[in-house]
């Protein structure tokens, strides 16, 4: 059963509670069967994610992984151990992957675009910018900075989920939602636009072919479904900043 503590907040249309039972654990209600999908996936093979500890196909009860956010890390502490880490991850994500055609997913993905004349262009002038053959690989969904917490043990992945973007390059134009738009911070005044430039330099380096804008725009546009009008503007704006 649980005692509710504290409704956490997110954007996948679920409930979110930090629960307390025997310990502190998280319990998410309806829409999770592709977080429990990714969550499973990524935990046989050995990533560092919250354990899972009852699921029933409407509520995931995960474990509570109590630390740091990036914001408070980046704060107080230099890039080299949160890039060697992402670093790592994407590094193991991009093996044993293949080519897969994408522009069918683009297409049905984008279908709530029909009728919104707030963009800069339209679905299929976006859709015909975006690189229709990527590598599919193992991924984690909705790879971004809030969904990474430093502990005494290392750094963990939370949040993960399922998505037919399934690959470490969609994971990367998702990551630099944060690190170039800072979607993480954009309500806050905190100084650390320095140290996420750093990251996306070392980033770009690696994986020079991730960086494409209209990905950044498209995993951007994942967002603005669910987003209240403040933050619909924000995107919009980053949007019209990026399509060139």
């Amino acid at each position: 059963m649980g005692k509710i503590l504290k409704e956490l907040s997110g954007y996948s249309g679920s409930k979110i509670f930090l629960m307390e039972g025997d310990n502190l654990f998280v319990r998410k209600i309806n829409n999770v069967q592709r977080n429990h999908e990714r969550l499973s996936s990524l935990s046989s093979l050995g990533y560092p994610v919250p354990k899972i500890y009852q699921y029933d196909g409407e509520t995931l009860d995960m474990e509570y992984i109590q630390g740091l956010d990036m914001k408070n890390y980046l704060i107080h502490n230099n890039i080299n151990d949160l890039f060697d880490f992402i670093s790592n991850i994407l590094d193991s994500f991009s093996k044993n992957s293949h080519q897969k055609y994408y522009g069918d997913v683009y297409f049905e993905k984008l279908k709530w675009m029909d009728g919104h004349n707030v963009f800069p262009f339209t679905k299929r002038e976006l859709i015909e910018r975006l690189p229709k053959w990527l590598p599919q690989s193992t991924y984690h969904g909705d790879f971004t900075l809030e969904n990474m917490i430093n502990t005494n043990n290392g750094f963990y992945l939370i949040d993960s989920v399922t998505t037919e973007y399934d690959s470490y390059i969609f994971d990367i134009a998702k990551l630099r939602q944060d690190l170039e738009c800072k979607w993480f911070i954009r309500n806050l005044d905190i100084k650390i636009d320095t140290k996420l430039q750093r990251i996306q330099d070392k980033l770009l380096r690696t994986y020079p072919n991730a960086f494409n804008d209209n990905l950044l725009i498209l995993m951007l546009m994942r967002v603005y479904q669910y987003c209240d009008k403040d933050d619909k503007q924000f995107i919009v704006n980053e949007v019209n900043r990026l399509w060139k």
